[in-house]
């Protein structure tokens, strides 16, 4: 970071030793440089008052009185509180680190005293972190979040737009719903999705098929996913990325697989993350992204852990929130409150577990419907699903064997 005197050398340094402990999230790196960079220009317009050692604010200066102008100003720009929170965060967190590594002394409220500091702090047992105590208070905010007809349409299409990578993204947007960050779907490993037999055995058992992916922080946590959709990966692994691997070993003999499960069309490297959430952000409506996909399956999730108790009372909001933020690899549990708010206003909880099932299974039927289409035998069987007319899986799976053959 750079200000009038060149390079701001702590901020800096905060930013480098986030990077540094954190490198899964160099995005969110991007976003802090940028919350300080509009809090310390802001700082710099600010004039010192008669008397003071300085004709500018020094970054060491800064104490809750600057945090409150910095509210004011932007909410007469009228900056929503949420925005305005969000810097404040960033910026408390820059100056708890410089007090934990000395470049301020005594500065920050973060000791389990009655003194007072130039900037408070608020000890949050429940969730051993430390906050500045008077952010703007923001309601519940519901941005647009697809709809289960959204993401329906937005497969059919990824799968019928492109017979090159329309089922990977398919399967992307699958593990979205299912919770996982962009960088978690794409670091899944070939050797991490089941073989065909634990499939048909999770099937059998009516079990679910864990995940395991490495997220923020560097911390594991378990996509569940059904068997119906661990079977589609199964099926674009041993075909579609079999293929790939195949013909770009044979264009460059120095070619090494790099075992991901999602590897481009082009040269089997790794996907590149811009690029696929550009890909994906086609599919849907306007203003919605792959993100949004996964706050429906955030919702999915807590609706999931939701529910009433012996006697017929909601659960505890505590109870509900701590279990769904474990499960969906969710820092702060309490943050998650729009989410059930969202999901009991809507009654979802008793439509979820159905749901996830159901849009496997159109996965499956897209891709096979996107299959048959290729020959001519078959396309009054393709009309006949595009009608609405049900026509089984299996007896689809036995006529485009029985042709290939053939």
């Amino acid at each position: 970071m750079f200000n009038d005197d060149g390079i701001f050398e702590v901020p800096s340094k905060f930013l480098m030793d986030v990077a540094l402990k954190h490198k899964d999230v160099m995005s969110s790196v991007g976003t802090y440089a940028d919350h300080l960079q509009v809090f310390f220009k802001f700082i710099e317009t600010l004039k010192t008052p008669s008397g003071f050692l300085r004709k500018k604010y020094d970054w060491k200066d800064v104490t809750d009185h600057h945090f409150h102008s910095f509210i004011h100003e932007k909410q007469n720009q009228g900056r929503k509180n949420k925005y305005i929170g969000h810097i404040l965060t960033t910026v408390f967190r820059f100056y708890k680190w410089a007090e934990e590594n000395k470049y301020i002394r005594k500065h920050v409220a973060i000791y389990h005293d009655d003194s007072t500091y130039a900037i408070s702090a608020k000890y949050n047992e429940n969730f051993s972190s430390w906050t500045w105590p008077y952010l703007p208070s923001n309601e519940f905010e519901f941005k647009s979040v697809p709809t289960g007809e959204h993401l329906e349409e937005a497969h059919v299409k990824a799968i019928e737009t492109s017979n090159i990578v329309g089922e990977r993204d398919a399967l992307i947007m699958a593990l979205y719903e299912r919770t996982a960050r962009r960088m978690d779907a794409l670091r899944i490993r070939v050797q991490q999705i089941p073989t065909q037999e634990e499939i048909d055995e999770a099937n059998e058992s009516d079990k679910i098929v864990k995940i395991t992916v490495l997220g923020k922080r560097n911390i594991t946590r378990e996509l569940e996913i059904t068997p119906e959709l661990a079977e589609e990966f199964r099926d674009y692994i041993d075909g579609q990325r079999a293929e790939i691997v195949s013909r770009v070993k044979r264009a460059n003999k120095a070619y090494k697989d790099p075992g991901l499960v999602f590897i481009s069309y082009n040269d089997g490297s790794p996907l590149n993350p811009t690029y696929i959430s550009s890909r994906i952000s086609c599919y849907l409506p306007e203003r919605m992204s792959g993100h949004r996909i996964r706050a429906k399956g955030i919702t999915d999730i807590v609706a999931a852990y939701d529910g009433y108790d012996a006697e017929g009372k909601p659960l505890a909001v505590r109870d509900v929130l701590l279990r769904a933020a474990e499960a969906a690899g969710w820092k702060n549990p309490m943050s998650l409150r729009s989410y059930l708010a969202s999901s009991r206003a809507s009654h979802r909880s008793a439509r979820v577990h159905s749901e996830s099932r159901e849009k496997a299974l159109a996965l499956k039927e897209s891709r096979l419907r996107k299959q048959i289409t290729q020959y001519e035998q078959l396309k009054p069987i393709a009309d006949a699903i595009g009608s609405g007319k049900e026509i089984s899986a299996e007896m689809i799976e036995m006529l485009l064997n029985s042709i290939m053959e053939h």
